[in-house]
């Protein structure tokens, strides 16, 4: 039997996966049920057009009470059904409405999301993940939950947002089993944090959900992707210059997710009717399918198959492949749906193949 070339394997997958798409224009693929378009985000504030400071931005305070309604619209457009918020100690600098509010939760299912939450606050602090700390951090979620009332069975996530310089294994494992005691089975627990730490929670059973951020030097992420235990990737962070955030006349911050359809078909989100949110898994398996990892130090992207140069995207990030045109991808680069431009496919690789990252002149941001 010939053996078949990672490329001639890569370029066969991605054109399966783009079946039905040849010919379009990028329109067609925006909120199309054919659609391999993002559809989770997590946003770190939310989009109020009176977003003044305040201590904590909890309930009952004079700020985040007009909602942009033209941008939850645009996202629901999009095809954005998922959004994760958050529950934090108090706003971080220059993030106003960071908590999730019975407004914002209300208006945000108004709209059709489903909603997961995720608990930070000075994630990446050294020593943090104490079981001392679970049991104020634990007692704040309780907290929080009676507010927002996320049924029980939806996930909880927790972020251990540093590498593991600043927090070892034996102390953020001490934290989550406090935090799982205080808990006592009510909500599924979550980890957001490097991959070191999400397959330690993992094999010790103290977490159920796994999600990495695009942080692709932190200890353990490129062996836990490859490993595809890995429930959400972070495959882009700060995305501002994606017309799911630009012209909105005001800052938003939003990241993108791409969920693993080889180990859950849920993140644990939540519904306006309090069920847990699924998702088909075809769905899941084309939006995965058709994000690849860049391999080399800076991919130049096209305007044309061997045009003018008029983008990049860098080694250990994620294209979005819109189309495959021979040894040429058509890619959109900020998760927006739109392509910006072309590269080659030799220079990609598939989700299950991470490369190892290195450091080089490429900057990924607003990329």
């Amino acid at each position: 039997m010939k053996k078949i070339s990672k490329r001639d394997f890569l370029i066969s997958s991605l054109a399966m996966s783009a079946v039905g798409l040849s010919g379009c224009s990028d329109s067609d693929f925006i909120g199309s049920p054919r659609s391999s378009n993002i559809h989770v985000i997590d946003q770190a504030n939310a989009s109020f057009l009176d977003r003044r400071t305040s201590p904590s931005g909890l309930d009952g305070l004079d700020a985040c009470t007009r909602p942009n309604e033209r941008y939850y619209r645009a996202l629901a457009e999009a095809g954005i059904d998922t959004v994760i918020r958050y529950f934090s100690d108090r706003n971080n600098a220059g993030l106003n409405c960071k908590n999730l509010t019975v407004r914002e939760r209300d208006m945000l299912f108004d709209y059709g999301f489903s909603i997961a939450v995720v608990y930070q606050y000075n994630g990446n602090v050294a020593g943090r993940y104490t079981g001392a700390r679970a049991q104020q951090d634990a007692a704040f979620i309780l907290e929080r939950a009676q507010v927002i009332r996320p049924p029980d069975g939806s996930t909880i996530y927790i972020g251990v947002d540093g590498d593991l310089s600043k927090n070892s294994i034996r102390s953020v494992r001490a934290y989550f089993t406090e935090i799982r005691r205080i808990l006592g089975g009510r909500f599924e627990l979550g980890v957001y944090g490097p991959g070191v730490h999400c397959r330690s929670l993992k094999d010790a059973g103290l977490a159920q959900f796994f999600w990495v951020p695009e942080a692709p030097a932190w200890n353990g992420t490129r062996e836990f992707i490859r490993s595809q235990d890995w429930t959400l990737y972070q495959n882009k962070t700060n995305v501002d210059r994606s017309s799911l955030t630009a012209g909105f006349g005001q800052e938003v911050i939003i990241d993108t997710n791409i969920i693993n359809p080889k180990t859950t078909d849920t993140i644990g989100a939540f519904s306006s009717d309090n069920s847990i949110k699924t998702y088909d898994r075809s769905k899941l398996e084309r939006v995965a399918s058709s994000r690849l990892w860049v391999q080399s130090d800076r991919l130049d992207v096209f305007d044309r198959p061997g045009g003018n140069v008029v983008d990049r995207a860098c080694i250990a990030r994620t294209v979005h492949v819109l189309r495959i045109d021979g040894d040429w991808a058509l890619v959109d680069l900020d998760e927006d749906g739109t392509a910006e431009g072309y590269c080659q496919v030799p220079n990609l690789l598939p989700l299950n193949d991470m490369p190892r990252w290195k450091r080089s002149v490429c900057s990924p941001r607003n990329i």
